[in-house]
């Protein structure tokens, strides 16, 4: 992998053309063209890894997504993540392998389970007592089971995303004013095929 940042356009564009030769990938900084792999905007906070990228055409507005994804996140998603870390750790122990119906049957009982627990009670999951009975209840049983089955006690949450309803009424109108614009212009496009 080759990242060049050369305040030189020829020398960029022949490094650029010795790598696509050579099979190698490039990123030639400011040439989105010349780019086979783009840097994104970054969050990490513990588990948590997030990056937002533009492709290239607009890395101030993947920062700027990066933002408003960082103020949405509620202050217990890494807690969250490790519990659901523990828990799974924990059920590759009991139910060990890679693929096969084991493998599709341990990922769906995961998917079940996050599912029914919130991100709030999903960091009760760092309690060994508490994945013990989840797997113990649940796993060993053949069900999914959710915090009240096991005696657990946490947030449910619903909604997080940007501080409320403000932002999504306001993304929502945006979405419905693109999807308007869109159809719009399909229908302008249509007429005029038409004529």
């Amino acid at each position: 992998m080759v990242l060049t940042a050369i305040d030189n356009d020829e020398l960029s564009q022949e490094v650029c053309d010795m790598c696509r030769e050579a099979r190698v990938p490039v990123n030639v900084a400011d040439v989105p063209p010349s780019c086979d792999f783009y840097f994104g905007a970054q969050l990490r906070r513990g588990p948590l890894q997030i990056m937002v990228s533009t492709g290239g055409m607009g890395p101030k507005i993947g920062a700027m997504v990066r933002d408003i994804i960082v103020d949405a996140l509620p202050e217990d998603t890494e807690a969250a993540i490790e519990g659901i870390g523990a828990l799974r750790a924990e059920l590759r122990k009991r139910a060990p392998g890679v693929g096969g119906e084991l493998g599709k049957k341990r990922m769906e009982w995961m998917i079940g389970v996050c599912d029914k627990w919130g991100l709030g009670e999903m960091q009760g999951l760092k309690d060994e007592g508490l994945r013990r009975k989840v797997l113990d209840e649940g796993w060993e049983k053949g069900r999914v089971v959710g915090p009240g089955d096991v005696g657990a006690r946490g947030e449910r949450r619903w909604f997080y995303l940007a501080g409320g309803a403000g932002v999504w009424t306001a993304g929502l109108g945006g979405v419905v004013s693109g999807a308007t614009l869109a159809t719009v212009v399909t229908l302008y496009f249509i007429r005029q095929s038409a004529r």
